[in-house]
């Protein structure tokens, strides 16, 4: 893979990355009050905010795995300044839990994460080395989620099994796909459910 084809592909992630983000932040999470944002319609449904911190997490942790020694932009101050003490990734939690996360997560803090980890997105993707892309992540790294707080549950711990084999672009495009899924998909289920008009 020559550095201009290396380039190219960097630069039509940022723009495919940096497309769904504005569609999120535009039209989807725009005007949204924060009760809007607590508000759990049914079952099969999570909140708007708990698909932004879901959202958010996979993206954190997937950057540990993309970019070697890159830590992950959640720590103690990032906790505390969403008013979270759970720092796994939230596959797997039961609505209770789901509940009670939305009770308490600080959705100013919450923005701001969300922010703060897709800059980080943006920084793996230009710092990425050119013949990594194609290389699988460290599978060690992976099995660690189960003991690191990444998965907080027994109905998550098929994800390091499931993970395996999967290469750094695969995770580095799940910034992308992973958004779309919750943050367009999911939000779009919620509002329509909860009466919230769309921002077009």
């Amino acid at each position: 893979m020559v550095l201009e084809e290396v380039m190219e592909a960097c630069e039509f992630f940022l723009e495919q990355y940096d497309t769904v983000r504005s569609i999120v932040n535009d039209l989807f999470l725009k005007g949204v009050n924060d009760d809007q944002m607590r508000h759990q319609p049914k079952e099969g449904l999570n909140s708007i905010a708990w698909y932004l911190w879901h959202t958010a997490r996979w993206q954190d942790f997937a950057n540990t795995l993309v970019a070697v020694d890159c830590p992950q932009v959640l720590d103690h101050q990032w906790l505390a300044r969403m008013n979270l003490s759970r720092r796994d990734v939230g596959t797997g939690m039961t609505r209770e839990e789901c509940t009670a996360f939305n009770e308490s997560v600080d959705l100013a803090g919450l923005r701001a994460y969300w922010e703060a980890v897709g800059n980080r997105v943006r920084e793996v993707a230009r710092s990425v080395p050119a013949g990594d892309l194609s290389k699988p992540v460290d599978t060690a790294r992976l099995h660690r989620m189960l003991d690191d707080g990444t998965i907080a549950n027994e109905r998550a711990r098929w994800l390091p099994s499931f993970l395996e084999g999967k290469n750094k672009s695969w995770f580095l495009s799940m910034a992308v796909w992973h958004t779309a899924e919750h943050l367009l998909g999911g939000v779009v289920c919620v509002r329509r459910v909860s009466g919230i008009p769309l921002g077009l």
